[in-house]
């Protein structure tokens, strides 16, 4: 008896990523009215199941708009013991529970493109005793930084907006997957060479940059 496959619309989703915290792929199955049984590999093209470490797996449910979402989470330890310099797929496919005697659907890819994170700091190139202006660019994120601070050439912390100090903290921007925060230090201040810090926190990386 000719057999196939009921599961006509899977839609992975494609995604940016870093492997500093712990990512969650998606597989949407799509136009299904009972949960299917949703499987998953990873890059190497291995099964994985609900005792594979590192992975947890997340059949999902069907939604009223027909659509079941299946996700797997991976550790941070797992992607940092991977290559990643290069874009990584796992792939995903379902089998219908409905009709039992159904083939399981070919997987599909999700791609996760692992970005690289740096910092750029600028400054701006004027005379002594006027005001000037630092920034650090932030790149290879994939969310808002949690923090954005400023010390001075001592190592005291800057307060905006207190002794003539501005601070803007900056926003996420998801189309170059950065964030700038820019020091604006009074003319009074810039009497002199100084190197000051932009202290950044975030749950991918928290460092100091001069």
């Amino acid at each position: 008896m000719l057999q196939y496959s009921f599961i006509s619309a899977i839609t992975p989703v494609d995604m940016d990523a870093t492997d500093k915290i712990d990512q969650t792929l998606t597989c949407n199955i799509g136009d299904v009215t009972q949960a299917v049984d949703v499987s998953w590999k990873d890059p190497s093209g291995g099964d994985i199941t609900g005792s594979t470490a590192g992975y947890t797996m997340t059949q999902g449910t069907v939604d009223l708009s027909k659509v079941q979402k299946s996700t797997l989470t991976i550790t941070a330890a797992t992607l940092q013991g991977l290559t990643t310099t290069s874009p990584l797929t796992w792939t995903c496919a379902a089998k219908s529970t409905l009709y039992t005697d159904s083939e399981q659907s070919a997987f599909q890819n999700v791609v996760v493109t692992f970005l690289t994170y740096e910092v750029e700091v600028k400054s701006s190139e004027v005379l002594t005793n006027t005001a000037a202006t630092i920034s650090c660019v932030v790149n290879g994120l994939t969310k808002q930084l949690d923090t954005v601070a400023w010390e001075k050439p001592d190592g005291n912390a800057i307060t905006d907006n207190v002794e003539g100090y501005l601070i803007d903290e900056g926003t996420y921007v998801s189309g170059s997957k950065s964030q700038t925060t820019v020091l604006t230090i009074p003319a009074d201040k810039n009497t002199a060479d100084s190197a000051y810090t932009c202290v950044i926190t975030s749950s991918e990386k928290r460092k100091k940059y001069r």
